[in-house]
């Protein structure tokens, strides 16, 4: 598989269960490679590495969740290639839950489950005013006030440089895409931090509207970003929902 959609940083033949991960707004696939050497044997990591990030970094990001899934669904034969599990965090869950819609739409196999780590249910809009199109120093502000962005890339000019239209791309899809409200006939487990200010427990609770199963929820004692500070114990939750089928 040498697709640039698709970062696989150990690949198996063997496996027979990949784990689809899309990261945060503004997030590259490396956030997932930590993972890799713990997962079971039968599970192949594959770290969705979208336009303007990673080795993709000259690339203009997609500025709307339309021509991200375009771009996703035309990978659909992999996609549906084994039997899957999509997890994502903050935008990468709604990005999974639009994959996931898209592909019942085709009538096509499905991920055997969501894992939706940090954030609200995608039919509900943000509680948040839009920052996304505010002037470069404002833009910035609202950035560092998140502690998603690496301080080493905040504090350096030219990389800031480089990355504001990706986070600008990405945030404006975070803040304006809003998804119908479909129930999905797989389960979905809901990942959340105690801390989080950006996520209510009702726009928690709101995921089970998108499925047909129960919701399972699982806390976490950190901010919006708990996938970085709850590092280990979020990996292992994932790989016992991944393991637990």
């Amino acid at each position: 598989m040498t697709n640039k959609l698709f970062s696989i940083p150990k690949p198996n033949p063997y496996a027979t269960l990949r784990l689809f991960c899309f990261p945060y707004a503004g997030g590259a696939p490396s956030i997932f490679m930590p993972w890799v050497n713990d997962l079971p044997a039968h599970i192949e990591l594959v770290a969705v590495q979208l336009p303007g990030r990673g080795s993709r970094l000259t690339e203009p990001a997609h500025t709307t969740m339309q021509a991200m899934i375009e771009e996703l669904m035309s990978q659909q034969s992999f996609l549906t290639q084994k039997p899957c599990i999509f997890f994502g965090h903050s935008l990468g869950s709604r990005i999974a839950y639009e994959l996931a819609y898209n592909l019942f739409q085709a009538n096509s196999s499905m991920p055997l489950k969501i894992i939706a780590s940090g954030s609200r249910a995608p039919h509900l809009k943000s509680n948040k005013r839009p920052f996304y199109d505010l002037p470069h120093d404002e833009f910035v502000a609202e950035l560092k006030s998140l502690n998603g962005t690496p301080r080493e890339i905040l504090e350096h000019t030219e990389l800031m440089e480089l990355f504001l239209p990706l986070l600008r791309a990405d945030f404006e899809i975070a803040e304006c895409y809003q998804a119908q409200s479909n129930a999905l006939p797989i389960p979905i487990d809901v990942l959340y931090g105690t801390d989080d200010v950006d996520v209510t427990p009702e726009q928690i609770d709101a995921w089970q509207s998108l499925s047909a199963a129960p919701i399972t929820k699982h806390a976490f004692n950190g901010d919006h970003f708990f996938i970085n500070t709850c590092s280990d114990k979020v990996k292992s939750t994932v790989i016992q929902l991944s393991t637990d089928l």
